[in-house]
């Protein structure tokens, strides 16, 4: 049977409960997201979002646009770049998707790029600067997964799955949303995650797929749909009557992209995990990096430095 926890967050983390009340017809769903995490600890005092410009970033690798197929790889390193595979796919991704969204008609196809956000500096940045703090209540992690009711199904079972890690993400993406609903502490965020992929190979339809053909990313991709389905139904094996009333294949697929896209591997106090990281899993990808990213155990939070200096304006990158 589904059940909510007597509370949004784990009983052991003291944190500011988000109060709806923040929520005006003035303000837009980013407004409320970023005022709920200043409200719990987090800070970017120097930093804004602006709605994303395709037209004249698509070189940068955005998350979305380069995670289409997502290899769920873990390497030992305690900071992770966020996983994805764009690596195993070049430029490829990107650029296909790019032409296959603009080739068709606008109105008729919505590739969730009016959601897309960057990340800019509003005043000159200088090198060794903490930009981004996102405080550790404000991270949904593996281990909160593993602790819902079927991630503990899943953990008690001989279940092999392709992504392990990622997958309790997914599952405490999915089960947060299904049973806390706008009452879930990280209801904020939740609004604020893109409601379609549309720009990744994997969910194009038919007729976008033709543009690969004599690809091998169309074996890849395939390969991937096959896996994502084989987890999917792997999970409702053990959780028969809970699962499919939680996700259906197609939010599943959702939430593999969306993690495998946007989680970080961090080290928190020595435990190597995996985690989602509101606000610092909006930036884009840009090489060589500007920035460098931990888990800062004094803080006890999320952290992104600067490298260099980055000038007022402009666009604010992870690596």
């Amino acid at each position: 049977m589904l059940s909510s926890s007597s509370s949004t967050r784990p009983v052991d983390e003291d944190t500011t409960k988000y109060n709806p009340l923040h929520k005006s017809a003035e303000a837009d769903k980013f407004q409320i997201f970023e005022q709920w995490l200043r409200d719990n600890g987090a800070q970017f005092p120097q930093l804004e979002l602006r709605q994303y410009d395709k037209q004249s970033d698509t070189s940068n690798n955005n998350h979305e646009d380069n995670e289409g197929l997502c290899y769920d790889t873990i390497d030992n390193e305690a900071e992770e770049k966020k996983d994805g595979g764009a690596s195993d796919m070049g430029q490829s991704a990107d650029s296909v998707a790019m032409m296959s969204l603009d080739n068709n008609d606008a109105t008729a196809i919505d590739d969730g790029s009016n959601e897309m956000r960057s990340v800019h500096a509003t005043s000159p940045i200088p090198p060794q600067t903490v930009c981004v703090s996102i405080p550790k209540s404000c991270l949904i992690t593996v281990e909160m997964g593993q602790q819902t009711p079927i991630g503990k199904s899943i953990l008690h079972s001989d279940v092999e799955l392709d992504a392990p890690k990622h997958i309790f993400l997914m599952i405490y993406l999915l089960w947060d949303r299904k049973v806390n609903g706008s009452k879930s502490f990280f209801a904020p965020y939740y609004d604020i995650l893109p409601q379609t992929l549309r720009n990744m190979p994997i969910f194009w339809n038919a007729q976008e797929l033709q543009y690969l053909e004599g690809s091998h990313l169309l074996t890849q991709i395939n390969d991937r749909s096959d896996a994502i389905r084989e987890d999917y139904e792997r999970i409702c094996s053990i959780s028969p009557h809970d699962f499919p009333t939680i996700a259906s294949l197609e939010d599943f697929r959702w939430a593999r992209m969306i993690v495998c896209s946007r989680n970080f591997g961090l080290l928190i106090n020595g435990h190597r995990t995996s985690a989602l990281v509101p606000h610092a899993d909006m930036l884009n990808h840009h090489r060589p990096r500007e920035t460098k990213w931990t888990f800062c155990e004094e803080r006890q939070c999320f952290t992104i430095t600067t490298l260099q200096s980055i000038q007022a304006g402009c666009q604010v990158y992870d690596s």
